[in-house]
């Protein structure tokens, strides 16, 4: 397993996850030793995208079939061994996003999952890091400012996601005492700064990708004065691996969101204008719109849909002032989004809807 001496060997849950496959891409460009776990049913479909990335640099060590449910992760003895020895850092990713699974099955991967993982680093001798990548949306239905050491603050959830992901910082907190751990709370990825690529198109991307294919104005069902968290993935990937190197953000949990977001409807007209676009329009009040997400008997899509559309419709937003200050002095911030805009929307011309 080890070729180079001098490289960190990081362990990577969570594909194929679009960040997960960006972050193991940045590692292994960056020279480091890579292992990947992945379920048994990407196993062929991870080594062969692992293949692609041999000529960035020493390419993906080693692919490790395995499941964060299980026991150890599902691996053998012999791997278990291997990692315990060599493992330096660990980035978490794997978990449920889905809005539209249902809550034991999204506790079971989300909690217990990283259980699983904490139980397993436990036992690593040259553990140096365990980065444990969460979402900012643990705030639930908070107003007002939210800091990053913030987690219960007397807050409701408003779906599975946001409970669970809030019950695994309470977990990765609880662990800092035996172990290094970094939590990283990421907005709503949008693309790559550089490329403006999305990995897939759902979300923010899905909607912007209408506006942009479409003639005419898109009527939206939410369109509010409230701040929009996203942020490029490039940003996301980069900024999270350098915490889960700096000393000082050991026991730490970072925001790593724009301090200045736009509003929903600032964006969103945004991607209309460079696109060249008629700006969208509301197509409901929003008491009404507010009153049919709650409508109940919905489908397992429409529930994903009702919850993610109260992400763009809350007046909360979050400080960065711990990440900003670790991160100075790397050239690392958050792009603003007049700053990649165009080669997002460039990118979601060339897609097909």
């Amino acid at each position: 397993m080890i070729s180079n001496p001098s490289a960190r060997t990081v362990l990577v849950t969570g594909y194929p996850l679009d960040a997960a496959r960006r972050l193991v891409a940045e590692l292994v460009a960056g020279g480091d030793r890579v292992l990947v776990l992945a379920r048994d049913k990407f196993e062929s479909e991870a080594r062969a995208w692992a293949q692609t990335l041999t000529d960035r640099g020493p390419g993906v060590s080693e692919v490790l079939a395995g499941d964060i449910l299980a026991l150890d992760l599902g691996l053998t003895g012999a791997q278990v061994r291997r990692l315990q020895a060599e493992v330096q850092y660990v980035h978490h990713l794997a978990a449920v996003h889905y809005l539209g699974i249902d809550a034991p099955r999204m506790r079971e991967v989300n909690v217990e999952g990283l259980r699983e993982v904490l139980e397993l680093a436990l036992g690593m001798k040259r553990l140096q890091r365990v980065c444990v990548w969460s979402t900012v949306f643990v705030a639930g239905s908070r107003t007002g400012l939210v800091h990053e050491s913030d987690l219960r603050q007397g807050q409701s959830f408003r779906n599975a996601y946001e409970r669970t992901k809030a019950e695994a910082e309470e977990l990765a907190r609880s662990a800092m005492p035996q172990l290094p751990v970094t939590v990283v709370r990421l907005p709503i990825l949008v693309g790559d700064s550089r490329t403006g690529e999305a990995g897939r198109l759902e979300g923010v991307s899905a909607v912007a990708a209408s506006i942009v294919h479409s003639p005419t104005a898109v009527q939206l069902p939410v369109m509010g004065n409230h701040p929009l968290h996203i942020a490029p993935v490039d940003y996301v990937v980069n900024a999270a691996i350098h915490l889960s190197r700096h000393p000082d953000a050991s026991g730490g949990t970072f925001h790593l969101v724009d301090e200045q977001p736009l509003t929903t409807k600032a964006f969103f007209d945004a991607v209309a204008d460079a696109a060249g676009r008629p700006r969208p329009a509301v197509s409901l009040h929003s008491r009404l719109q507010h009153a049919m997400r709650r409508l109940p008997t919905l489908s397992g899509d429409e529930k994903h849909q009702r919850s993610f559309l109260e992400w763009f419709d809350g007046g909360v937003r979050f400080d960065a002032s711990r990440a900003r200050t670790l991160l100075s002095g790397s050239g690392l911030s958050c792009p603003r989004v007049a700053e990649y805009i165009d080669v997002y929307v460039a990118w979601l011309r060339e897609q097909d809807l």
